[in-house]
């Protein structure tokens, strides 16, 4: 009889242990302390207001949450979340209406509704846009660990952060294998800000930026951001980036710079401000334009991925003109132009196919423009299955695509069949 009660108690003993251990696991992600906040449980609604602060959320996987941004928050793969508003001025209502956890702000926005959001039990905190290198890394650890706990949110922040280095060091990498290694080319990044030309200068984002063209930037040991025009004809970049048509006109007008080598001969590029100050898939099609635009061998590689996904199409419309040109019951073939056959709604969906791929049980943006796809074809039937979670359903329709369109079925979206998805002869459900 001792030796049951003893047994009785030891279950009871490990069954109190693992209730605390598992309690323990569940609160060690929240709350969440950053600076003066203290963010209690995991956000499950995000508006975004801040441009640069979407860019860092979508590419560490959280855009998932976003029921709202602002109408600054321009970034194609993001237009599928509804406007709330201005990034100053967003309607406090509708961002309600969200039931909105927390909403990331700028430095801009307008008191008052700060502190109707504020009111609302609505947090709102704002993101201060990363000036260094490290000041990103950050960001991405500090969003990550917000909207996805003090553990697996750093974590996954700062594997989003070492991918976006990797993906730089990548294209840096192919400039190497392509051009002749005696090859150094020297570029600069210039604004115009309160009446001033301004120089992207060391030790900046912008300056880590444009070393991944490859290059070295002739403000390397420049501190101070105001353009010294003798330093500038000394150092005569190769290529000059600039920030808009009013720096360009600053730069053309002044008696030293409008005869630099680059300007004269044609080696400058608008990269706006915001290309240049966004830090997660914007900064690598800045990156990528920038590229393209210096080493013309490798624009086939740099090209933007609306660019890539016509390409794509014009290959595909291609191979259908030509399996349509075949004799059936001693009848004469069709020939049909393939420039006619198909065209790629990818732009009109705001989606970039490039390489693309879409995998079962990933969350993201790309997945739900999918999801809306899918939806208007007739593959899938519910609208609220539009969730930027690629699972069972989709996984299903996807399947069920691949059948009708003659493609092996998998349930996978690699990028022929997101390709065909997005063609305008893609075949209907019904």
């Amino acid at each position: 009889m001792r030796k049951r009660i003893v047994s009785i108690a030891l279950v009871f003993v490990l069954a109190l242990s693992a209730a605390v251990l598992f309690s323990g696991c569940g609160n060690d992600e929240y709350p969440v302390e950053v600076a003066n906040i203290t963010i209690a449980s995991e956000p499950k609604n995000i508006v975004v207001l801040d441009a640069p602060t979407a860019d860092i959320i979508s590419y560490a996987g959280y855009d998932i949450k976003m029921v709202g941004r602002s109408d600054e928050v321009n970034q194609d793969w993001l237009s599928v979340v509804p406007s709330v508003g201005s990034q100053t001025s967003p309607n406090v209502d509708k961002i309600k209406t969200y039931e909105t956890d927390i909403v990331f702000a700028g430095e801009n926005l307008d008191k008052n509704v700060k502190e109707s959001l504020e009111k609302e039990n609505i947090q709102v905190i704002t993101m201060s846009q990363a000036k260094t290198p490290k000041a990103l890394e950050t960001n991405y650890v500090t969003l990550g660990k917000i909207l996805g706990g003090k553990v697996t949110g750093s974590n996954k922040g700062a594997s989003a952060y070492d991918d976006l280095i990797s993906n730089m060091e990548m294209v840096k990498s192919s400039v190497k294998t392509e051009v002749n290694s005696d090859i150094l080319y020297t570029v600069c990044y210039l604004y115009f800000e309160d009446n001033n030309l301004k120089l992207m200068t060391s030790g900046t984002y912008g300056d880590m930026l444009l070393g991944y063209t490859g290059a070295v930037n002739a403000a390397v040991n420049i501190d101070e951001n105001k353009v010294d025009v003798n330093t500038l004809k000394v150092a005569n970049p190769n290529f000059i980036f600039y920030a808009d048509d009013a720096t360009l006109n600053a730069i053309k007008a002044d008696a030293v710079l409008g005869k630099l080598t680059a300007v004269t001969g044609g080696k400058t590029l608008m990269v706006t401000a915001d290309e240049m100050n966004r830090q997660g898939k914007s900064a690598l099609d800045t990156l990528d334009k920038m590229v393209g635009f210096m080493y013309p061998s490798l624009k086939k590689n740099t090209a933007t991925k609306d660019e890539a996904a016509k390409t794509a199409a014009t290959v595909a419309a291609t191979t259908t003109a030509n399996n349509n040109q075949t004799t059936t019951n001693n009848q004469t073939a069709t020939t049909v132009p393939a420039n006619a056959a198909t065209t790629s709604l990818a732009d009109k969906y705001k989606i970039k196919l490039d390489k693309l791929t879409l995998k079962y049980e990933d969350e993201n943006g790309n997945i739900k423009i999918m999801q809306q796809r899918l939806y208007d074809l007739g593959y899938i039937d519910d609208k609220e299955n539009i969730t930027g979670y690629y699972g069972d359903v989709s996984k299903a329709a996807v399947k069920s695509f691949q059948t009708k369109n003659g493609i092996k079925a998998t349930g996978n979206a690699d990028n022929a069949t997101l390709v065909k998805m997005f063609n305008s002869n893609a075949v209907k459900n019904g």
